[in-house]
């Protein structure tokens, strides 16, 4: 399978702004799209993966047409395309089409095992059918593991808190992806909890991921098992902006925090929520109406606002 990928380097502003269009705009067929920071000052990237070759004139027209920016025509000249043959990306929007699969995870229900065993470099994970699809939407589920994968490419974290775990299905992709990691679940609702704790088992991770049950994060659990180097936080909007105060309490110098599941209208005030405790964007990531943040903590220290 050959993946296209199309990117543009330049100014946050500009590069947020056409990763978000190139998303939700209908008319592009891009699977996902998304923006990070290079760093060292460097910059801003945006990518965008494609099943199909895009034509490049009829595109850059179209992005120069619907970008609010007069010097789009000149921004747009740098964009490149290259092709990866048997790329770790699948395509994304396979509403229709179990099971999920992003990056290097592979995710499906006991009735629709695929028939091909794992590959190297690939993670299974095996989740109940009855909660894992129908009840949730795959460009999402598979948003939030692209995200995922992207981190595990960056570092290897040890500790991980998978905030509103849900079926556990970010928790065990990390779990099972890396032999060595923590992986604390947690979730408002006794069901969510049950079901991680059962896809658990069915996915061989019993020693390295638990589930409790727990209403915000005053839990004692929660700083005993602290500072945690990765949060994966997959719940809405309004009790994650009121957590923000702890969840970078909870988080070690260096840790970085993926925030899954949110509208693409959703964004700004999660970043401003979090922007104001010290943390830095450091990546976006769209598909369809979806979106993923990715925030780091400074290794240094600064006055966070409490």
């Amino acid at each position: 399978m050959t993946t296209w990928l199309l990117s543009l380097d330049g100014p946050e502003g500009f590069v947020c702004a056409l990763a978000d269009l190139i998303a939700g705009d209908e008319h592009i067929a891009a699977d996902a799209a998304g923006a990070f920071d290079l760093g060292g000052g460097s910059g801003w990237r945006a990518e965008a993966w494609f099943s199909l070759r895009p034509d490049l004139t009829e595109l850059t027209e179209r992005l120069t047409l619907h970008l609010d920016d007069p010097d789009a025509a000149d921004r747009l000249s740098g964009l490149s395309l290259r092709a990866y043959d048997d790329a770790d990306w699948q395509a994304i929007g396979l509403d229709s089409l179990p099971p999920v699969a992003a990056g290097r995870f592979r995710v499906f229900g006991d009735h629709n095992r695929p028939a091909d065993p794992a590959r190297l470099g690939r993670t299974d994970l095996v989740i109940q059918a009855s909660t894992a699809f129908g009840t949730g939407d795959h460009a999402s589920t598979q948003l939030s593991l692209m995200a995922l994968d992207l981190e595990l490419r960056r570092a290897r974290p040890v500790n991980v808190l998978d905030l509103g775990t849900g079926t556990g299905i970010l928790g065990l992709a990390l779990a099972r992806a890396i032999g060595d990691a923590a992986v604390l679940g947690s979730d408002i609702e006794p069901v969510a909890v049950r079901m991680a704790e059962a896809n658990r088992a069915g996915n061989a991770v019993s020693r390295r991921f638990r589930a409790l049950l727990a209403d915000g994060l005053d839990d004692i659990r929660f700083a005993r098992a602290a500072p945690f180097d990765l949060v994966l936080a997959n719940i809405l909007p309004d009790p994650l902006c009121r957590l923000a105060g702890p969840v970078v309490r909870l988080m070690a110098p260096g840790a970085r925090l993926v925030v899954a599941g949110l509208r693409i209208g959703e964004q700004a005030r999660l970043v401003a929520a979090y922007r104001a405790r010290g943390l830095v964007l450091v990546r976006r990531l769209a598909a369809k109406e979806w979106a993923s943040l990715t925030f780091e903590k400074p290794a240094r220290r600064h006055a966070f606002h409490r």
